[in-house]
């Protein structure tokens, strides 16, 4: 079998790099001109940051590690999760409060983590030092509405309300895609952790190369699926507010496709949400 889907995955990958260094400053430039500010910015911010992941991903599967490919994996799945979440929402709520959730409230939400963990850190080892009271009603908000971008909410969020007006096959479809990914991104929370069940899964790949090598392949191909979907549907948000960006989206999406791979903006993300 060989490496070949690795390979062709470096490929396609150059191809639509060199396609969104030509077009994104247009789409970023359209999308400033319209009421979704924050959500046309945070939807454009997962290019580079899922560019970054596949790199890192086919540079893996490359040298033959799926130990650090299924880490990086993971945080695909669940940056395409946000974003569709983001996409969907924006357009369904027909406003931006959904991207000033994202820079406002999940922002604050992850400095008042950060600081309740350092805090308790601190405690252990100087237990004299005076605590911040961390509760209250303006913590506890934020709190809640942060928890709107984890990855099981957004899960249901989307079963729920992703245009259903496809039909039953759609319908299902959206369903069984949704919770294929979910499955993968619980799966490989061992290997993130470091736990023993990731490090059994390498070991039983260690031992068989023709399995390796068809893990490595999947790895490559919905990898570069996922992150080209979240390009393709960033260029789609902006192209239905824009018709003049149209040709940059069409461009896109008729980029080659990663073989064997279904694109989710052929059933999850399309017009008319």
């Amino acid at each position: 079998m060989g490496m070949d889907d690795v390979n062709n995955n470096f490929v396609l990958n150059e191809a639509i790099s060199k396609k969104i260094q030509k077009s994104l400053p247009f789409i970023i430039k359209s999308l400033q001109k319209t009421e979704f500010k924050y959500s046309g910015k945070s939807l454009v911010s997962f290019i580079p940051k899922s560019g970054y992941l596949i790199n890192s991903i086919l540079f893996s599967c490359k040298s033959g590690d799926p130990y650090s490919a299924s880490i990086l994996f993971r945080s695909l799945i669940e940056y395409s999760f946000r974003h569709l979440y983001i996409f969907v929402k924006a357009l369904n709520d027909k406003n931006d409060d959904v991207g000033n959730t994202y820079y406002n409230s999940l922002k604050a939400n992850e400095d008042l983590e950060s600081v309740e963990k350092i805090i308790n850190y601190k405690k252990i080892v100087y237990p004299e030092d005076i605590q911040w009271n961390r509760k209250g009603d303006h913590n506890n908000a934020i709190r809640e509405i942060a928890k709107s971008f984890r990855i099981e909410k957004i899960f249901h969020y989307l079963i729920n309300n992703n245009n259903n007006e496809g039909g039953e096959i759609v319908k299902r479809y959206k369903k069984e895609y949704l919770l294929e990914r979910l499955i993968e991104y619980t799966n490989m929370s061992s290997s993130v952790h470091g736990g023993p069940s990731g490090e059994l899964a390498l070991y039983e790949l260690q031992k068989d190369k023709s399995k390796l090598e068809v893990t490595l392949n999947k790895f490559a191909n919905e990898s570069f699926m996922l992150h080209k979907s979240i390009v393709e549907t960033t260029y789609l948000f902006a192209s239905l507010m824009d018709e003049e960006v149209t040709k940059y989206y069409d461009d896109i999406s008729n980029s080659a496709t990663a073989k064997n791979s279904v694109r989710p903006s052929e059933g999850v993300a399309e017009k008319g949400v």
